[in-house]
């Protein structure tokens, strides 16, 4: 009798922890067909502040190589700005007023390199493979500060230049090579 009990108890609480089982199933497929879609929320325009316009679209349009979408530096009013459209449908945007930007003089701190330990916002550009070391040696021609010598072999994964622009932003300027290289140290133009 006691075995009879204690197997039907057995049955009864399977059958419980089953239909709880089903339960929490149900509930689950309801709440997955009832869930709405998540927001395709994205970075849209990066706005920096600078001084001066010009400067900006030399070292970004003619040193770095990106490709200006606007350009208007309004001297007598005080006002420029310089826009690129980068790649994921964004738009890195400069802007010059009456009001000057604070001149950065120190390395920002990024994941990748040893020895920046600013607070400050800073931002990579993405240079094609065949074009990283001619890029390289036109910042290098014009005496833009960078941070080391020569580009640095980074995380294992690439090249790596960390550069100032005229504002004194900190930009890593790299590039990600098909092959890793036989050897860490920069090979020159």
């Amino acid at each position: 009798m006691k075995r009879l009990l204690v197997s039907s108890l057995f049955i009864i609480a399977l059958s419980l922890i089953g239909c709880a089982n089903q339960a929490i199933k149900h509930k689950e497929n309801k709440m997955a067909e009832t869930a709405k879609p998540a927001p395709k929320v994205n970075i849209k325009f990066i706005f920096s502040m600078c001084n001066d316009v010009e400067k900006m679209s030399e070292f970004y349009t003619k040193l770095l190589g990106m490709q200006e979408q606007a350009f208007m530096n309004d001297k007598e009013n005080k006002f420029g700005y310089l826009s690129y459209y980068c790649t994921g449908d964004v738009y890195l945007m400069f802007f010059s007023t009456e009001t000057t930007a604070p001149q950065l003089t120190d390395w920002a701190w990024q994941p990748g390199y040893e020895g920046g330990n600013l607070m400050a916002t800073s931002w990579a550009i993405e240079i094609p493979e065949e074009d990283y070391p001619a890029t390289i040696k036109r910042l290098k021609d014009a005496g833009v500060k960078a941070f080391s010598g020569n580009p640095e072999w980074r995380q294992d994964s690439y090249w790596g230049f960390s550069v100032a622009d005229p504002q004194g932003n900190t930009v890593e300027v790299y590039t990600s090579p098909k092959e890793k290289p036989q050897s860490p140290s920069w090979p020159g133009e």
